[in-house]
């Protein structure tokens, strides 16, 4: 009897069996490749994507100011539809090293891309936003409507 007992498949009720085949499963090396080529996907991909901004009013004008350190005016862009306003930045690197010892050349290219959109009050002028951009900062300015005064009749 006790022949036929150690012949059969044990069950291994330890947690800690479990967590070690949980843990030798991820770090294996085509899984844990796969799990940092995720990470390096997901970490970068969403990188930077809000543009930082503040808005003001006075009493002409709604004020929208976003900071962009490093970026050139030629990367930002300004777009409006109906009652909103979209900031963009696109920034695209291109490096290529040669090293002519060993007659190699590598090159790479990157390309990240930022937008925000924000709505704007009804009672500004859209058409007549003018934008400014300055050691970093970028302003624009948008124009109040003008209200009109009704005379109340007798």
């Amino acid at each position: 009897m006790k022949d036929e007992q150690d012949n059969l498949p044990q069950k291994r009720t330890s947690p800690n069996n479990i967590m070690s085949s949980i843990d030798a499963f991820f770090s294996s090396s085509p899984i844990k490749g796969l799990l940092h080529q995720m990470d390096d996907f997901f970490g970068n991909a969403f990188e930077n994507t809000s543009l930082p901004l503040e808005t003001k009013e006075t009493s002409g004008e709604f004020i929208v100011i976003c900071k962009l350190p490093g970026i050139k005016k030629e990367q930002i862009s300004i777009e409006t539809f109906d009652r909103s306003l979209t900031i963009g930045v696109k920034n695209e690197e291109q490096l290529e090293t040669i090293d002519d010892s060993v007659q190699f050349v590598s090159s790479s290219y990157s390309m990240k891309q930022s937008k925000r959109t924000i709505p704007v009050p009804a009672y500004v002028k859209l058409h007549a936003l003018q934008a400014n951009y300055r050691d970093g900062l970028l302003q624009i300015r948008i124009p109040k409507k003008n209200s009109k005064q009704i005379n109340i009749q007798d």
